[in-house]
């Protein structure tokens, strides 16, 4: 159960730049006048949006640490990687998915809020069951590279693919999941 909870920490994440996005997309103007009319339609969703950002961009810190760390300590045996993919585009692509929907958010009324939650629910069902937690807009601008392997595996590294040659390079398994990480050490200078 916690370990779906982390997923599901790591799910919300990607969508900060979504909330933002709403934010401002029901900003009349940039004016001290006018954000503060908006946060006063509704500051519970507001203050909610700044809680669920904050703690969920804490649990991808974390997360990625983690796998760092585990890199770099691991006994773990490490799985040969060959014929990858480069999948930064279509991460960007699940994203942009969502944008439309939760854009049309209207933060003063609770039937478009609760759609959105609904869709949001939907989408957290499939991304916490699939182990597709990699499908976050936040690895992208943090300077991650997202790439398929056999059976649609996954590896999250920061490498670029032209600085590493994926033949024979080893990457460790996060867990039991379908994702797999690089860290830097594996380099090519």
């Amino acid at each position: 159960m916690l370990g779906k909870i982390f997923k599901l920490s790591i799910y919300i994440s990607a969508y900060i730049p979504i909330f933002i996005m709403i934010f401002f997309a029901n900003l009349k103007s940039f004016s001290r006048e006018n954000i503060s009319i908006l946060w006063n339609k509704n500051p519970t969703l507001w203050k909610t949006f700044i809680v669920i950002s904050i703690l969920s961009f804490i649990f991808l810190l974390l997360w990625l640490y983690i796998l760092n760390k585990s890199y770099q300590t691991s006994s773990k045996e490490k799985v040969e990687i060959n014929g990858t993919d480069l999948k930064d585009a279509d991460v960007l692509n699940f994203f942009v998915t969502f944008i439309i929907p939760i854009l049309s958010l209207d933060p003063t009324s609770l039937p478009s809020i609760v759609m959105n939650l609904f869709l949001l629910l939907i989408e957290a069902i499939y991304v916490v069951n699939n182990n597709s937690i990699y499908n976050n807009i936040l690895l992208i601008l943090m300077g991650y590279h997202i790439y398929t392997f056999s059976d649609d595996n996954v590896v999250i590294t920061r490498i670029p693919k032209d600085e590493v040659i994926f033949e024979n390079i080893g990457a460790k398994q996060v867990g039991s999941t379908n994702i797999y990480y690089i860290g830097k050490q594996n380099k090519v200078n």
